[in-house]
């Protein structure tokens, strides 16, 4: 077996404008009636036996008030643009929660989806085009009498796609399937990979990122360095600390470099290092987030007892907000706060699948609760996007749960007092129905979701669509960017294998011209690449949306 990978890029409709698409604007004229009226103040003009010269200043003073009205008109419709631009609803808006503090619900009126969703499936079609990369030749011959991959998944920081095979590791270029590169210095078969970005003044320079390899004994940091567009990999590792026990799941960390770890035993735990050590530390340890200093006093049949193992099985770490999130198996979300300066840990609040699952049938009750639970994956919703809600999660029928850390009060836009009041807890604010649940509705519903993905308004599902592949289910709001309800477009399509993983492809640039909130891809879609997202499945061919394509 081997590795497939989609990238998607969503465009837009076309921002283009010009003074005729604005006929109502204020001093609008039209090209021919512009010049074919006398400017105001100006005597018409007379025919009459005049020098060159003469002629030539009089027509420059006669077309100074000429040019002078021809830049007000330009700089009126340019005004009229930016305050268009501006005036797209906030999310919260869009998702109707008001002052009263009532949770809402949408997706079942069939404005939610328009079904001249023929024309947006269309549309989103147009938004990328499809392309086929095949895996490096050496990765297909090696694979080629394997029955079982341990691992892959996707380093997006690095644009590199990973595959584990008991203890070793492959890593290649998922952009065009070149620079392959392998790790077989363990012993070990290796449970998770991460990345991160080393701690300054403890690394020698060359150091760009540290890859963080968890198998059933150890954790190891290596060192990554590039040469051009080539990665190479230090075999020797730069740090090594025991697991004690701990089978590490998942692996994240923070842009300042905290290193996380989700473990089977259900905690969170954080990989420290410094660049020396003393009589009562040591450079490189491993802490435990999610459970006191007294637990590791008690014998284990009382942790038992208090502490039922739910693995942790994704992490999702909040930047601008300094927040970090965990998911369960069982579906049980965790709130952590990094604190001010992003240096801290501290447990703030848990909200279990069952708490969810209510909370979601009060809001939507004629729904089955059923629907709500289990989860599939969580999303962060980015402060420029939202600055009052922060996660989104799906449930494996593809239904969309928006919470908010915020104070009730905080959401509607009272002041906050202290950073205290800001991470008071989860609440569930808004529950989004996928395509199919209207009455009129003639779609699919989505069903048995195995992955998920959310960034600034579009929506990526996977769902089984026969015995070895699977379908994505794309919805998109970038189609109606100053709609005052969330209105939006979506598309399936077939995939080649099972999805593994699905991220956005580098880094996303930040919001223009300092401004706190992002405005939509309409809007800047001209100055910046649209998003590509990149999906893992389990096939050897890699395959690839081109975002170039603009509408």
């Amino acid at each position: 077996m081997a590795s497939i990978h989609q990238s998607f890029g969503f465009g837009t409709p076309s921002a283009n404008r010009s003074l005729q698409e604005f006929p109502g604007s204020p001093g609008y004229q039209s090209s021919q009636s512009f010049y074919s009226q006398t400017p105001p103040g100006v005597a018409p003009y007379q025919h009459s036996l005049i020098s060159p010269t003469d002629a030539q200043s009089s027509s420059t003073i006669s077309h100074l008030p000429l040019a002078r009205d021809s830049i007000d008109v330009a700089g009126r419709t340019i005004d009229k643009c930016i305050l268009s631009d501006s005036s797209s609803a906030k999310l919260i808006d869009q998702l109707k929660i008001t002052k009263e503090g009532c949770p809402t619900h949408s997706g079942l009126s069939p404005s939610d989806y328009p079904q001249a969703a023929q024309s947006c499936r269309m549309l989103l079609k147009q938004c990328g085009t499809m392309k086929r990369v095949p895996l490096p030749q050496e990765l297909v011959e090696q694979f080629a009498h394997v029955e079982t991959i341990s691992s892959m998944g996707l380093l997006p920081q690095i644009g590199r796609a990973w595959l584990t095979i008991d203890s070793n590791i492959y890593l290649w270029n998922y952009r065009d399937g070149s620079d392959l590169a392998f790790y077989d210095g363990l012993s070990e078969a290796i449970l998770s990979a991460g990345i991160a970005k080393p701690k300054p003044n403890v690394f020698q320079p060359q150091i760009e990122y540290l890859l963080v390899l968890a198998t059933t004994v150890e954790i190891v940091l290596l060192g990554v360095t590039f040469s051009g567009d080539e990665i190479h990999v230090i075999p020797d590792p730069l740090f090594a600390l025991p697991t004690d026990g701990a089978f590490i799941l998942t692996i994240e960390a923070s842009d300042s470099g905290r290193i996380f770890l989700g473990a089977k035993d259900g905690c969170l735990y954080e990989v420290t290092y410094t660049s020396d050590s003393g009589w009562f530390s040591r450079r490189c340890k491993k802490i435990n987030h999610s459970r006191s200093a007294i637990s590791f006093l008690l014998p284990s049949f009382i942790n038992a007892a208090f502490y039922e193992d739910e693995p942790i099985v994704q992490i999702v770490i909040d930047e601008s907000r300094r927040l970090l999130y965990t998911r369960s198996d069982k579906g049980t979300l965790v709130l952590f706060d990094l604190g001010e300066n992003g240096s801290s840990v501290s447990r703030v609040a848990y909200m279990t699948l069952q708490n969810i699952a209510d909370a979601a049938h009060n809001i939507v009750s004629t729904i089955d609760k059923t629907c709500f639970r289990p989860l599939a994956g969580i999303s962060l919703i980015e402060s420029s996007e939202s600055p009052e809600l922060n996660l989104v999660a799906f449930s494996t029928s593809g239904v969309r749960m928006y919470f908010t850390c915020l104070p009730f009060n905080a959401i509607i836009g009272a002041p906050l007092t202290s950073p205290v009041q800001r991470y008071s807890g989860l609440t569930l604010t808004h529950i989004r129905l996928p395509p199919g649940f209207s009455v009129s509705s003639t779609s699919q519903k989505p069903s048995n979701v195995r992955a998920s993905y959310y960034c600034k308004g579009t929506s990526i599902l996977s769902s089984p669509h026969a015995d070895d592949t699977d379908s994505i289910w794309v919805a998109s709001s970038d189609m109606f960017p100053f709609s005052q309800t969330l209105t939006e477009g979506f598309s399936v399509e077939q995939l080649d294998g099972r999805v593994c993983d699905i991220v956005l492809d580098g880094v996303r640039n930040s919001i223009v011209g300092g401004l706190k909130m992002e405005p939509p891809a309409v809007v800047v879609q001209h100055s910046r690449p649209p998003a590509n997202f990149v999906i893992l499945t389990s096939q050897p061919v890699i395959c690839t949306y081109d975002g170039s394509t603009k509408l």
